[in-house]
């Protein structure tokens, strides 16, 4: 069990998404964001969160380029972090 954050769904979903690295073709690179799968997958369920906390303007992209951005052993944080702002940004 990981440790329960502030910035949920965000961190449950990181945290799902890493966990699928070591599956079949999660390391394959994705034919349009050039990223692995398993990382395009984890920034599909993002922002369908994002859009359902309110900001129905993000798309894959953005969130595909704000994943690349976040680095480091605190890198599941920084991640939920920004998408947390994200996602509160438009209700705001």
């Amino acid at each position: 069990m990981t440790k329960q954050t502030n910035y949920e769904p965000f961190a449950m979903i990181i945290h799902r998404g890493l966990a699928e690295r070591s599956a079949k073709g999660a390391l394959d690179r994705h034919p349009e964001h050039n990223t692995p799968c398993y990382v395009v997958r984890m920034c599909e369920e993002l922002t369908c969160a994002i859009r359902d906390a309110g900001n129905q303007g993000v798309t894959l992209a953005e969130i595909v380029r704000l994943e690349r951005t976040c680095t480091g052993t605190d890198y599941l944080h920084k991640l939920a972090l920004r998408c947390y702002r994200l996602a509160h940004r438009a209700a705001a």
